[in-house]
Formats: C-alpha cells, sequence, structure tokens
C-alpha cells in the first residue's frame, strides 16, 4: 500500500473498490436518488481513527465545515444545496460508524485521516486529499487605507 505518497491508479481504484464495498452495506445511498441531480452533490469527508476508533464524532463532513468557516468573514456565502448536504452528511456518518474494517485500512496505509469522496449517484466512494480550509483572501477583505490631502493655500 502507500503511506502519504501519491498511489498508482490501480492502488488508488482497488481502495476506493475496497472502501466503497465496505461501506455500501451501511449506506443508504439509494435512499437519495429520487432527488434531483443528486449525482452533482459529492460530499467530502475526513474520517479520523480516534482513541476509541472510528464514531461519528470522527467524521467531519468537510464541505459543511468550510462553509461556516468562509461565512465568517463572507457572511453572505453560500453553499448550493446546503440542506441536501446536511442530510447526505448525516446518512455518511451513520454508515461509516457502523462500517467494520475502516479503522483497519487507514492504520495499514499509515494515515490517521483520510478524506473520502461520496457519489450518492453510483454509491461510489474515492480516496481524496482533505483540502485546506477557506482563508479571506485580498480580494475577500481589502485592508482599508486613508489618505490626507494637504492643499497649497
Amino acid at each position: 500500500m502507500f503511506a502519504f505518497g501519491t498511489p498508482s491508479f490501480s492502488q488508488s481504484t482497488a481502495l476506493n473498490a475496497e472502501i466503497s464495498s465496505m461501506v455500501r452495506p451501511n449506506w443508504e445511498f439509494q435512499a437519495f436518488w429520487a432527488i434531483p441531480r443528486v449525482g452533482q452533490t459529492k460530499p467530502l469527508v475526513a474520517v479520523s481513527v480516534g482513541s476509541n476508533g472510528i464514531s461519528e464524532n470522527n467524521i467531519r463532513c468537510i464541505n459543511l465545515e468550510y462553509h461556516e468557516l468562509e461565512k465568517e468573514f463572507r457572511p453572505k456565502a453560500v453553499l448550493k444545496r446546503e440542506f441536501l448536504h446536511k442530510i447526505m452528511c448525516k446518512s455518511i456518518k451513520k454508515a461509516v460508524a457502523k462500517t467494520t474494517g475502516l479503522q483497519d485500512i487507514l492504520l495499514s496505509l499509515g494515515v490517521r485521516e483520510i478524506g473520502l469522496k461520496f457519489d450518492f449517484l453510483n454509491g461510489w466512494i474515492k480516496i481524496v486529499k482533505i483540502p485546506e480550509p477557506p482563508n479571506p483572501s485580498d480580494e475577500i477583505i481589502k485592508p482599508i487605507h486613508t489618505e490626507t490631502h494637504q492643499q497649497n493655500t
């Protein structure tokens, strides 16, 4: 397997298939099929191994978490289909927490936390890099410069 390097395509595909097959029996993704464009919303979660293994407390919904952070410096920020993200997150947390063996995969990879992207249309889970949290950028928060003008009189 791999620790922190980039896995080969075949390693990634095999791990994605293994994780998908482990979680799928606990994951009610078919219940979401009636939602229009459900395949366009692919929530990302961070799963970490805690002292008691993997529980719902060790699963962070990155899309929702980062949206809340962004709202601190951009109060009008919008997460498209936020409500759908919330119910998908609840479904993911429940499914991952009920899945046995996922902790062993994380430990065999030499990681304490892994990013997983969930495709509710196909029931597929993909290992992804957890992105950096949002930060205020120069475009969002501009410093206020005051200039004093002196007039020659």
